[in-house]
């Protein structure tokens, strides 16, 4: 049975940011898609316009090219993309759900008034990337792996999402696996333990991490991570058969 990965990457990020678990895919013989999301990857001002529905929509066309090639399909979200994963697991059929540091709610005490920020700020400066390792946060930033500002509006978009996808995490069925770190400055720990709380799903296991913080995959804990993440899918994809 062969299986197909999506991997979504999150908010003001790139694939860049989650493809350092491609390597640990290919060895473990599986397809992947790494789908860029609207608004991201080129300038932070296409964020402007961009709805929450095209990041799912985008994802979801990766879903189809994976589905059409692959007997099964599992899901990895990081941050935003764990929304994004947590939607599509409510829509699709998925052999394993992944939420990494997902999105649920949000360590800034501005985010619940980003409806009313929105009309009198219009962007934002972000803080750098949220890296732990000194050498690897570094790389990060000189690669420029996310935008440095983003428009108020877009956060708005991502809030909405956030919102609403909570409300339907327990319509999850699919075995799951959420990652977070407990030194996360951008989304805190209470957003792991709430999806655990609210999936249904018969399987859901949590990955706590000690050694990183919001951008897991560019961490210090991204080698052992990603081997448990591929183990995850690998394990509960023959669950399928």
């Amino acid at each position: 049975m062969k299986t197909g990965v999506l991997v979504c990457h999150g908010f003001t990020a790139q694939p860049k940011t989650v493809n350092y678990i491609a390597p640990f895919l290919t060895s473990a013989g599986l397809d992947f898609e790494i789908p860029l999301l609207r608004g991201h990857g080129t300038v932070w001002t296409d964020l402007r316009n961009v709805k929450w529905q095209d990041w799912l929509e985008d994802a979801l066309t990766a879903y189809t090219s994976l589905e059409a090639r692959c007997d099964q399909v599992a899901v990895v979200g990081h941050s935003m993309g764990g929304l994004v994963a947590a939607q599509i697991a409510t829509q699709k059929p998925v052999s394993s759900l992944v939420l990494v540091a997902p999105a649920f709610t949000f360590s800034s005490p501005l985010a619940p008034f980003v409806g009313l920020l929105q009309n009198i700020i219009k962007d934002f400066k972000g803080d750098g990337s949220a890296i732990l390792d000194p050498v690897l946060r570094a790389e990060a930033e000189a690669e420029q792996i996310t935008y440095q500002q983003f428009p108020t509006a877009a956060f708005g978009q991502l809030y909405q999402m956030a919102s609403l996808t909570s409300k339907m995490l327990g319509e999850i069925k699919a075995p799951t696996l959420i990652v977070h770190s407990l030194k996360d400055t951008v989304i805190p720990p209470k957003a792991a333990d709430l999806a655990l709380e609210r999936i249904s799903s018969r399987i859901k296991r949590i990955r706590w991490l000690q050694n990183c913080n919001h951008e897991v995959f560019w961490d210090a804990e991204r080698d052992s991570i990603c081997h448990e993440i591929v183990q995850f899918m690998l394990e509960m994809g023959k669950e399928q058969l």
